[in-house]
């Protein structure tokens, strides 16, 4: 089952009067669900000014948030979304997870409220086959660093048996690929599959 799936398009910046709009939990979001701040901003510490500028393409981007899955450790999506609650009250919608290995594939895993973990594959056919992962709640479909090898019927026909959500994701290590690709889903679905779906 899909969530709408979008490709890059540059829009005009969210108005102030949208932030509380876009907190709602069932609200539909754009998100880009799978970024690499840390390799985008070549392994700078996180700090207001970078920050400010991710922010800036977040918006150019007609996004509403981010997820910052760094390889293996979620602690720099904390330090993200600590300071944009902070020092840009919350202006975009950041969500901290990582990216994990897990032979044959790779899985990102998302840090949502009230401890629920939603997982999904990233960029399913690399750097194995995908046919044998288990608890996991979506597929990405749609990957702008690996469009070239995801066979997309076949996700497709997995993602229908197995109940998983069809996801689009930018995968950037770059600023400027943020929001290549996004998925319009609520925070109140990602919380309830994470919650309902265990395999």
């Amino acid at each position: 089952m899909a969530s709408g799936l979008s490709r890059r398009r540059g829009h005009p910046s969210l108005k102030e009067g949208r932030r509380d709009q876009i907190r709602g939990a069932e609200a539909k979001l754009k998100l880009d669900l799978h970024t690499h701040l840390f390799e985008a901003t070549r392994f700078s510490e996180v700090g207001e000014r970078m920050i400010g500028l991710i922010i800036a393409k977040i918006k150019e981007m007609g996004l509403n948030g981010i997820a910052v899955t760094e390889h293996h450790n979620p602690d720099y999506g904390y330090k993200v979304k600590e300071i944009v609650e902070r020092a840009f009250e919350n202006e975009v919608v950041i969500i901290p997870g990582r990216e994990i290995y897990q032979w044959p594939v790779e899985i990102v895993e998302l840090f949502l409220p009230n401890q629920a973990t939603f997982r999904f594959i990233a960029h399913p056919g690399y750097p194995g086959d995908f046919t044998a992962v288990e608890d996991v709640h979506g597929i990405e479909v749609e990957n702008a660093l690996h469009d070239w090898h995801i066979i997309k019927h076949k996700v497709r026909e997995m993602a229908a048996k197995h109940d998983l959500l069809l996801l689009g994701n930018s995968d950037a290590h770059e600023i400027r690929d943020i929001g290549a690709h996004y998925t319009e889903i609520s925070l109140k679905e990602l919380c309830d599959r994470a919650r309902s779906k265990t395999g």
